[in-house]
């Protein structure tokens, strides 16, 4: 972003299953587990924004966590 002090992650997962909810949420528990935030941190960046976010055919689901 513009904003110095804001980051984003972005993680996008296919739903084979079509179980949107379900994919969303293991995108944002990737997120933590290999823990890509660290570097922004080290950055400096104060606001992260984590978006899970999950297709299946033309249908998409996202889980935002601030």
């Amino acid at each position: 972003t513009e904003d110095q002090e804001t980051g984003i992650i972005i993680e996008i997962k296919y739903a084979e299953t079509g179980n949107l909810e379900a994919v969303s949420e293991d995108a944002l528990k990737q997120i933590e587990d290999r823990r890509y935030e660290d570097q922004l941190l080290e950055e400096g960046v104060e606001h992260i924004l984590k978006y899970g976010i999950a297709f299946y055919k033309k249908k998409c689901k996202v889980i935002v966590v601030k």
